[in-house]
């Protein structure tokens, strides 16, 4: 090929230059001769000016030429050198024309991008996805098979009509636009699709148009819509669990309170001693009761989000040594030493809902006493101290810290899981399941995050038990004489 092109460079320059030569002889040939400058006349400068519009022609051809050559290599090298469809490569035989090798490769590459066009139709053909394509103005110039058939039209029909879900004026940035549209359709359907939206451009960057394709979602939505309704079907039942429990543990007291009251009675006038024994257990069986029904009580409440908490300033340090003393005598009773520690740092007033800390902490001594059969049970209190709450008062942010460690049976660890679930128990024999309902501890933990903290228990099989409970609470900055006089915070045997 390049000796093809050499050769006819060769031969161009080669007929410009006889061209040229012969010229110089016409003019040197009729300025020696006169008469025949004189015979030739004006025919003399016609046969100049053709002879130097041939030179000057075949040159342009050359340049021409050479132009030309250089634009196909150009376009040549832009065009891939793909296999004809015989399976014949370019390095079989040499082209002898630029031409051709141009024509060539353009034919495979028309052929190749056939083979991409129906390989990317029935790819787009064969999804049951909504597929179209739309101009700047709305207008669609594609749609696969599944969008025709969801609009019960023919393709040709929907080509050229205003695409559904165009905006005017809107513009989709580079990134996929993705949103969600319930749409109504011929047949009466109404369907929830998820349409995904991209511009295509070109290599300047320039948006020629729009594809969008949408995925059915109606499935997932009708299913999302039953899960919600079940949810809120849940959770009204539960509600009206919560309410008629606390309704029913309500009206129970009332006679519950007369029985304990008239056994009371009773156990004041002259009895027996075999009457009063069962007077006594009479009065203990109500206890029992009137203790389970105000747990009941309070879980329902909980639960059903009406139970408040309060905050108002008491004393820290007398409240948790009132705790202890009421556990004092059942404690000596089974020989255990119950002490209460509380560092230095913890301020002898808090605001805080002080009920509801007596509760906590009344079930966790209470359980920690009815599974130590010896050795101590420990009541330790800490804190740290935050910011202050607001920049109008004097009120700090204030976390307490309390820890009930007990040196009983412990729990195994594969049923701490089972603390703070609603009737449960870690010791499910009946001797265990006479002295207590499992619901101190899913009442005190509620309690905890009502008030702002957590609970969590440590516990070894054999070791003892520690129960670990936080509030969040605030004090008075500077206020550290309790309202009452104190008393020590530390009892034993």
């Amino acid at each position: 090929m390049a000796e093809n092109t050499q050769r006819k460079a060769f031969f161009i320059l080669a007929l410009a230059m006889s061209l040229a030569f012969a010229l110089v002889a016409v003019v040197v040939k009729v300025s020696a001769d006169e008469e025949l400058r004189d015979r030739l006349g004006n025919t003399y400068y016609v046969m100049t000016l053709a002879i130097i519009g041939c030179v000057l022609l075949v040159l342009a051809g050359y340049v021409w030429d050479r132009t030309m050559l250089q634009r196909l290599k150009m376009l040549r090298t832009s065009v891939p050198m793909g296999v004809s469809s015989a399976g014949e490569s370019d390095n079989d035989e040499p082209d002898r024309d630029e031409i051709i090798v141009l024509a060539r490769n353009i034919e495979r590459m028309a052929q190749a991008l056939q083979k991409t066009e129906a390989s990317y139709r029935g790819i787009v053909e064969d999804q049951v996805d909504l597929i179209c394509r739309y101009r700047l103005d709305g207008k669609l110039t594609f749609v696969n098979s599944a969008y025709a058939s969801a609009y019960g039209r023919k393709r040709n029909e929907l080509v050229g009509q205003i695409f559904g879900l165009f905006t005017p004026g809107a513009e989709i940035g580079g990134e996929p636009y993705t949103f969600e549209r319930e749409m109504d359709f011929p047949d009466g359907r109404r369907r929830w699709f998820m349409w995904t939206q991209r511009p295509i451009r070109d290599d300047a960057g320039n948006t020629l148009e729009y594809q969008a394709v949408g995925h059915d979602i109606t499935l997932r939505k009708e299913a999302e819509a039953a899960l919600l309704y079940a949810k809120e079907a849940a959770e009204a039942a539960d509600r009206a669990k919560s309410e008629f429990l606390a309704i029913v543990s309500h009206e129970i007291r009332t006679p519950i309170n007369g029985v304990i009251g008239f056994a009371q009675i009773l156990a004041d006038s002259p009895l027996s001693p075999e009457q009063r024994e069962q007077v006594a257990i009479i009065k203990s069986s109500g206890q029992a009761l009137e203790k389970l029904i105000a747990d009941i009580l309070d879980l329902s409440k909980i639960e059903a989000g009406k139970i408040e908490i309060e905050s108002a300033p008491f004393g820290l340090h007398k409240s948790v040594e009132d705790v202890i003393a009421f556990f004092q005598p059942r404690a000596r009773s089974a020989a255990l030493t119950l002490t209460a520690n509380i560092d230095p740092d913890v301020p002898a007033i808090v605001n805080s809902d002080e009920a509801r800390l007596r509760q906590i902490l009344t079930n966790l001594i209470g359980n920690a006493l009815k599974f130590t059969e010896q050795g101590s049970i420990t009541v330790h209190v800490s804190c740290m101290r935050g910011e202050p709450v607001s920049m109008r008062d004097s009120r700090r942010a204030l976390r307490l810290f309390f820890a009930v460690a007990d040196t009983g049976i412990g729990i195994p660890a594969e049923k701490i899981s089972k603390l703070f679930k609603p009737f449960s128990q870690v010791d499910t024999s009946s001797e265990r399941r006479r002295s207590g309902t499992g619901l101190g501890l899913i009442i005190s933990k509620r309690l905890c995050e009502l008030m702002g903290g957590s609970i969590s228990v440590e516990s070894k099989p054999g070791e003892g038990t520690t129960f670990r409970f936080s509030l969040l609470t605030d004090y008075e900055k500077g206020d550290t004489i309790p309202p009452f006089a104190m008393r020590p915070t530390t009892a034993g045997n």
